[in-house]
């Protein structure tokens, strides 16, 4: 591992939702899902004791108890808030995530000075978290999905996965920090989606950074276990193939 990599590592923010407000969302157990969170916490620790962590709640539920008996060495800033739950039951949960990301820009004291944050959603981690850091070269570094593979040259931009991305504060601020305000789950245009159209609107596709990144863990909005198989490798290399040869991003 690069030793100077290592130890300039950007703050992680794990925006959490203990409690939870948007429709189609499958995992609702409280305890279940803050068991997630922790697992997620340990699995990111075990890759890189010394990063600094924001777990960032818009549930109302502190964490800090239970960070400070599981992990007592670790550096993890624990922030809770109550999100608009109006608001996210309306429009759904890249909403909530927003307020979340939002509210955690402003308070948080380890993204306060932080020029680049990596941001990963709180019950996930990403196993090959330092070869994305290698590969993040840009502003915003995330993975873009494509659809219609069969056809090369005629690929079409989905949405920007996200679960996990590493950005620059102030690019991030000046570009996506109002993207969720757009979130409409029930027509089925999801943060996702309005990142992406972002990227479009704004011709951003010149200077993101593509990254690949191995996500493991469990989806709080479908309960799907996220597993690093070696099926879903042999397919995400022959996607990042094709991408990086065709000069997509």
């Amino acid at each position: 591992m690069d030793k100077k990599l290592k130890a300039n590592l950007p703050p992680l923010l794990l925006p959490s939702s203990v409690s939870v407000f948007a429709p189609f969302t499958e995992l609702k157990d409280r305890d279940v899902r803050i068991e997630l969170t922790i697992k997620s916490i340990g699995k990111w620790l075990h890759m890189a004791k010394n990063i600094q962590i924001v777990i960032c709640d818009g549930s109302g539920f502190d964490f800090s108890e239970i960070v400070a008996k599981k992990f007592p060495e670790a550096n993890i800033e624990c922030l809770f808030f109550e999100n608009n739950r109006e608001l996210v039951a309306l429009y759904g949960k890249g909403y909530g995530e927003g307020e979340i990301v939002k509210y955690a820009l402003e308070n948080s004291k380890y993204l306060k000075d932080a020029q680049f944050f990596a941001k990963c959603t709180a019950k996930l981690w990403v196993s090959n978290f330092f070869k994305c850091l290698k590969d993040a070269g840009g502003p915003f570094s995330c993975n873009c999905v494509f659809s219609n593979y069969k056809s090369v040259f005629k690929l079409k931009f989905e949405h920007i996965d996200t679960r996990f991305y590493i950005t620059n504060k102030l690019f991030f601020l000046e570009n996506f920090a109002s993207a969720y305000l757009n979130v409409r789950d029930q027509e089925g245009h999801y943060l996702e989606h309005c990142f992406r159209d972002v990227v479009i609107e704004k011709k951003l596709n010149k200077i993101i950074t593509p990254i690949f990144p191995i996500i493991e863990g469990v989806s709080g909005s479908s309960g799907v276990k996220y597993s690093n198989s070696i099926k879903n490798k042999i397919k995400f290399s022959i996607k990042r193939l094709i991408l990086k040869t065709n000069k997509i991003i």
